[in-house]
């Protein structure tokens, strides 16, 4: 099942780099601070981009992005290990072509 949009975060002690994939489009990259502001920052970001989103969280904060940005009506988070993936635009593939 392929989502409206696929959203994918790496995660590193000094940034985070969120990839984000419509289907039929080249990816959108972007790059916040990995402190409160960044994460805040991604969070506005997610609240504009509708209800069907899929996002897949790798690296050192991965678990507590997926609890602090997943947690939303229509939006599936999936973490996964930085071996299977761990940057930003191969995570939003991920979420792309996870079941």
């Amino acid at each position: 099942m392929n989502s409206d949009l696929c959203i994918g975060i790496a995660s590193t002690k000094d940034a985070l780099e969120i990839a984000a994939l419509e289907p039929g489009k080249a990816a959108v990259v972007m790059k916040f601070p990995a402190t409160g502001m960044g994460v805040e920052g991604i969070r506005i970001f997610l609240s504009g981009c509708g209800e069907h989103v899929r996002m897949a969280v790798a690296g050192v904060a991965a678990l507590s992005l997926a609890l602090n940005l997943g947690n939303a009506c229509g939006r599936e988070t999936f973490i996964v290990s930085s071996s299977i993936a761990d940057q930003a635009v191969d995570l939003a593939r991920y979420a792309e072509h996870a079941a």
